[in-house]
């Protein structure tokens, strides 16, 4: 699609001015390079606009809120001082939360998690991270009584709980950064073309 409107383009602009077949061929290719490059920035400025998360602290940890969340779908991690398991088949009742313990294997984060800043994630069809989206994260002060990794953990022993959330602004942000940036490079690309033109046709024009 862009290759063929700056073709197009330029097309136009070689009408403009009578060419010599070797200097016409010679700006065609130029055409034809630039329109390459620029594909490729487009491509890569495209992929490169980012999607954000953000941390949402709950202000008060209770098991209302715990049942509220799981009531919304959302997936529980458990954190108990370095580790983290995801928490399956969630129950809440006597200000206990029960359920079971599972690895936690889903792939990490961009960088290090920071709840007083927008987060990246990925949305690449290799590796989506959308489903950070649904997690919600307890952590403990102690680690929870288990068998067979059944669990069951007081509300007392829950420090706080977060939520990530789409962090909509810095997405949004994001992707018009790199409107911007495309905007910029054809701006460019197009100011050379018809500059490296112009040039060729006063150079065949004082032979």
């Amino acid at each position: 699609m862009f290759m063929k409107i700056l073709t197009n383009i330029g097309n136009y602009i070689l009408s403009s001015y009578p060419q010599r077949s070797g200097r016409k061929f010679q700006i065609n290719r130029l055409l034809k390079l630039t329109t390459i490059v620029l594909t490729v920035s487009i491509l890569n400025l495209t992929i490169g606009c980012k999607s954000y998360f953000k941390v949402t602290p709950v202000p008060v940890v209770s098991s209302e809120a715990v049942g509220g969340l799981k009531d919304a779908g959302k997936t529980f991690i458990i954190h108990f001082e370095q580790q983290k398991w995801v928490l399956r088949n969630a129950h809440v009742q006597n200000n206990t939360v029960t359920g079971k313990l599972d690895e936690y294997n889903m792939s990490p984060t961009f960088k290090p998690v920071r709840s007083n800043r927008p987060n990246r994630y990925l949305t690449r069809p290799s590796l989506n991270q959308r489903y950070l989206l649904n997690e919600v994260h307890l952590y403990l002060s102690a680690f929870p009584v288990h068998d067979n990794n059944q669990v069951s953990i007081p509300m007392s022993s829950v420090v706080k709980i977060e939520i990530y959330d789409k962090d909509n602004g810095a997405t949004v942000g994001s992707y018009i950064l790199g409107s911007v940036g495309i905007a910029a490079g054809v701006l460019l690309v197009l100011s050379v073309v018809a500059f490296s033109i112009l040039i060729s046709g006063l150079a065949g024009s004082v032979k």
